[in-house]
């Protein structure tokens, strides 16, 4: 059955997760969508002088 209590319970916890999900969206920038790997000749420790 769905109660008062359930309810609130409910919208508490849809807060909290849309709260948590608009934080992390906000701080992701173009930077962060870039691949992570290094290409085998920029690596540092391969890098023949």
């Amino acid at each position: 059955m769905i109660t008062p209590t359930r309810v609130g319970v409910l919208l508490i916890l849809l807060l909290i997760i849309a709260l948590a999900s608009w934080s992390k969206l906000r701080f992701v920038d173009e930077d962060a969508q870039e691949p992570q790997r290094w290409r085998l000749e920029e690596y540092p420790g391969l890098q023949q002088n």
